[in-house]
């Protein structure tokens, strides 16, 4: 695709950041770079924050006005100005096009979103927690809005559907698609340990573990697994970008908290197959997340992206791994990969696709709640308990993620994982349980109410009512 006649249109598409994180700064940063977009707001819990992610772009301070009110922010706008804020309250009225909702908070990113459609904005979302619970509400939302809400490039689940809408488009079969972990295991052989996002573990036995022996190799990606088991090998923010990649697609994971298994580049068409060709999956069309491991020398899969697909024509695909594409040990199935996301980088591209060209970069109409991210306990979890959501990966201690089928809510069904932060548990929970609606007390929060919405949309009246009682008869 020519991207520059893609998007020849002389139209400036103006965007509003919520979030000065990483991801926020990176679109601001890179629209200064472009000619067909202009980010001129930013909004943060902190104002004094969005201006400085404003300033980090390479505005000058002198160009950029805090505002507290709309009216101030009316007036900035006017001026020519750029806009630092602290809510979408603020900046509501201003004429920008579309919203990136990448603040990391679930329900921040909800009530954002909302607003946001109901103001005539388009929503670029990066706030995966959001949309893994009330993602499909949101893009039916905003199609009645005459609007888009869709996930980015520069975010896996964007890229991901890409490269499986493309495959799907060439007519491949899909063994398996998914991502390589956020942060790589890096074998340091002298040293005898692995390096994680800058953790060093001891991994005594890995040398004999780098190589698949042939007819073992199931056997070995086992032994991997124990030796390096200190590492946590699947995280919540894995297996929620999957949820929202499954939603869009219809693919799903071979088991719920899926395989997580630690391979190098190579090997993953190899154990990413079905169990009869040596594999690992019992069926096509699996979602998975692998641990990528290498030597410091060797190259990162980036947290990149990834289809199996299968190999019809022998001739053909010989052909291909001469060229050097990876293909499995049994010559059934190959991977096409990018191993890469650069977050706000490439966001942009989804951006402009949205606004010039009515195109969503995720499921679109496709995208239905058709799984859940679900939390299941790793230790006792007593009553009165207040969870609590920590860290830059999102987690709640004591919990693991899974993926389930989507369900309403109710007392017996499986609590959506982002639904949990701020929950009181009104009964003591056994480990190794899932977390139902019968155990906790939720919040009152406009993300819980969307859930609500969303499953009468999509399941009718009966889970309307399910949803109207805890456990204890009180509303949730």
């Amino acid at each position: 695709m020519n991207y520059l006649q893609h998007f020849e249109n002389k139209r400036i598409v103006e965007v509003c950041v919520a979030g000065a994180g990483d991801f926020g700064r990176g679109v601001l940063r890179q629209a200064r770079s472009m000619k067909g977009l202009a980010a001129r707001v930013a909004i943060d819990v902190n104002p004094e924050r969005a201006a400085e992610a404003l300033r980090l772009a390479s505005i000058p301070d002198a160009e950029i006005m805090v505002c507290h009110l709309r009216e101030e922010a009316l007036q900035a706008w006017r001026e020519g100005c750029y806009v630092a804020a602290g809510g979408f309250d603020t900046v509501q009225d201003l004429p920008f096009d579309i919203l990136v909702e990448s603040t990391g908070i679930p329900e921040v990113g909800a009530r954002y979103a909302e607003a946001a459609l109901l103001a005539g904005k388009h929503v670029g979302i990066a706030t995966k927690e959001t949309e893994s619970v009330v993602g499909p509400y949101l893009t039916q939302l905003a199609y009645r809005q005459n609007r888009l809400f869709t996930p980015m490039d520069g975010d896996q689940p964007s890229l991901l559907i890409g490269l499986v809408t493309w495959a799907r488009t060439l007519g491949f079969e899909i063994v398996a698609a998914g991502k390589s972990s956020e942060y790589d295991f890096v074998w340091d052989e002298a040293s005898g340990s692995v390096i994680c996002n800058g953790v060093s573990y001891p991994a005594p036995g890995l040398a004999e573990l780098w190589e698949l022996p042939e007819g073992r190799e199931r056997e070995t990606v086992r032994a991997r697994a124990k030796a390096l088991a200190a590492i946590p090998q699947i995280s919540v923010p894995d297996l929620c970008e999957m949820v929202n990649v499954a939603n869009a697609t219809g693919l799903g994971p071979d088991r719920s908290e899926f395989h997580g298994l630690v391979l190098r580049t190579g090997e993953v068409p190899s154990l990413l197959d079905l169990q009869a060709h040596g594999g690992v999956l019992q069926g096509n069309e699996r979602l998975e997340v692998f641990n990528c491991l290498r030597r410091p020398d060797e190259i990162s899969f980036a947290g990149g992206v990834f289809a199996v697909v299968r190999c019809e024509d022998p001739h053909v695909w010989t052909l291909l791994r001469d060229k050097g594409h990876i293909l499995s040990r049994s010559g059934n199935a190959a991977m096409i990969y990018l191993p890469r996301h650069l977050l706000g980088l490439e966001a942009p591209i989804s951006l402009l696709d949205a606004v010039l060209n009515g195109l969503p970069s995720g499921g679109g109409h496709a995208t239905t709640p058709k799984f859940d991210l679900t939390a299941r306990t790793t230790q006792t979890i007593h009553a009165g308990q207040r969870l609590e959501m920590r860290g830059h990966h999102r987690h709640i201690e004591g919990l693991r993620p899974e993926v389930h089928p989507a369900a309403p809510l109710s007392p017996e069904a499986k609590v959506p994982f982002y639904l949990l932060p701020g929950a009181e548990v009104i009964r003591d929970i056994a480990p190794h349980q899932p977390i139902t609606l019968a155990d906790v007390a939720l919040p009152d929060s406009r993300l819980y109410q969307l859930r609500q919405a969303q499953d009468r949309l999509f399941h009718g009246q009966e889970a309307l009512s399910a949803t109207r009682e805890n456990a204890d008869g009180t509303l949730g």
